[in-house]
């Protein structure tokens, strides 16, 4: 057979789309990736062309985490959630067109939407105004109400879900809705009570998520900040509009049933807006919530996006459907948010089937010492932080457990990773200071992938508050710490954290 005809296409990308690390897939499906854009808890999304496509147009390939899939039943349970997905109204919400549920990594491709996303852009510009915060529950609203309609609940809607594009606010991939402790770690300020006790996605616990993003675009901050405390009672609600403040405190009821449903959320938004504005503008054809963004959505500016000439058939790595990621060699989950944090985080490296060299372990020390060969070898888990942000911050001695099976890093959830190691002595747990000067290389929770781990070791660098911000909500680092010169009485400072996790197999 006959090589495809080398030809390029010039895509349009975004200006900071991250490049491919060594062994990400050069293919998914029919699509050629170009670049990472993003992730979150339950995978990875990269920005990807369809050879096919003769206009080149940007597609958004998120390629799932195997571990929340591995059960047939779970994978039964994902294609039919991406087929109704697919069939949802796209005006407000990103459906995907076309997916492969049975793939080795399942994956889904959406359409590019370029924006800011809502975390981003209140802490960068502050709480929105009233016009365009109407206009933003509208749309929001509106998108639930599309997937609600087709019987599907998002699950876990966050700011970080909610893209402001400048034509109005969309409503990103919703794959997989997450479980209740997922939930608990990356998203409890704007989840329903009975989703983070382990409580199934429901319409009442996605209005509950609505009215708290609606309170964080109006205040800047999240309803509940105290654990223990109603959210319906939260004093951000004065940031409302006055006729905005009753729907939105009835959706933050403890009670599922004491909710509103999405069509009330819809009217309620639709008489606050027409009560604030006023009759004097022009009629606008279309929707109510069309005539609500055509007259309040204004001054967003889209990142502009680049030219860039993707080279097709020529020496790519290629990759259908259950083999595409198998011939890549890993899967990278990189999350950064509006303003340049980590969001989201676990990375899935590996392609091989032989298990790299275990990391070392450390010498057995004196229980009651840190004196021992080498740096001391810990895992950082963000359950066990009482005060992820101002610390000090907790951390267990670990060594690695004898029985730990010979697993290949491609494999490895975070937590498996994490239960690979025990604690070492009888006084393992311990608090150490975390500063802005302290030095941190990540190969796994952040960023990197297969190219960003040497020796068993990260060498990708993060800053120390931003190593602080992912204690707030991420999964368990194992790492290897050094100190700072002994400062005296207290918690030592750390100077240098370096997480540990296998080298991926060549």
């Amino acid at each position: 057979m006959s090589r495809p005809a080398e030809r390029e296409i010039s895509v349009l990308v975004p200006p900071h789309l991250a490049p491919l690390a060594p062994g990400d897939p050069g293919a998914v499906g029919p699509y050629v990736l170009i670049g990472r854009l993003g992730a979150g808890g339950t995978g990875t999304v990269f920005a990807a062309v369809d050879p096919a496509d003769t206009d080149g147009e940007l597609v958004a390939v998120k390629v799932v985490h195997p571990w929340p899939v591995e059960d047939p039943q779970d994978r039964a349970r994902l294609q039919a959630r991406l087929g109704a997905l697919a069939g949802v109204d796209g005006r407000c919400y990103v459906p995907p067109v076309t997916f492969d549920a049975e793939a080795e990594h399942p994956w889904l491709a959406m359409p590019y939407v370029a924006g800011l996303a809502l975390d981003g852009f209140v802490r960068e510009h502050g709480p929105l105004g009233r016009g365009r915060l109407i206009a933003l529950v509208a749309a929001l609203g509106e998108a639930l109400s599309a997937l609600h309609g087709d019987d599907v609940a998002y699950g876990d809607l966050t700011p970080g879900n909610v893209l402001l594009s400048g034509r109005g606010p969309r409503l990103l991939d919703c794959a997989l809705p997450g479980d209740g402790e997922l939930l608990r770690r990356t998203a409890a300020a704007w989840t329903a009570p009975e989703r983070l006790e382990g409580g199934d996605a429901s319409a009442a616990s996605d209005v509950f998520s609505w009215a708290a993003i609606a309170v964080f675009a109006a205040s800047g901050r999240p309803p509940v900040e105290d654990e223990g405390t109603p959210a319906s009672s939260t004093p951000w609600l004065e940031g409302l509009p006055a006729e905005m403040r009753p729907i939105v405190r009835r959706a933050l009821s403890e009670a599922p049933r004491d909710r509103p449903t999405v069509r009330e959320v819809l009217g309620a938004t639709i008489a606050a807006w027409e009560a604030v504005s006023g009759s004097d503008a022009p009629p606008v054809q279309g929707t109510a919530v069309t005539q609500v963004l055509t007259r309040e959505w204004r001054g967003i500016v889209e990142p502009d996006r680049l030219p860039r000439l993707v080279r097709l058939g020529a020496n790519r790595r290629r990759g259908a459907g259950r083999a595409a990621l198998v011939a890549g060699g890993s899967v990278v989950a990189l999350a950064l948010i509006g303003g340049g944090g980590y969001a989201a985080y676990a990375a899935l490296n590996g392609g091989g089937t032989e298990q790299a060299e275990n990391p070392p372990a450390p010498s057995s020390p004196p229980p009651s010492t840190e004196a021992q060969q080498g740096p001391p070898i810990v895992r950082f888990d963000p359950a066990d932080q009482e005060n992820p942000a101002e610390g000090p911050w907790t951390y267990t001695r670990v060594e690695r457990r004898p029985s730990a099976p010979e697993t290949p890093a491609a494999t490895l959830a975070p937590d498996a990773w994490s239960e690979q190691w025990r604690p070492a002595g009888g006084d393992a747990v311990r608090e150490a200071v975390i500063t802005a000067d302290t030095e941190v290389l990540c190969g796994r929770f952040c960023v990197p992938g297969p190219g960003y781990i040497e020796d068993d070791r990260g060498t990708f660098p993060l800053s120390g508050p931003e190593f602080i911000d992912y204690l707030s909500w991420g999964e368990p680092v194992i790492a290897e710490l050094e100190f700072a010169e002994d400062g005296g009485d207290g918690p030592r400072e750390i100077s240098r954290i370096v997480e540990v996790y296998p080298t991926p197999a060549d």
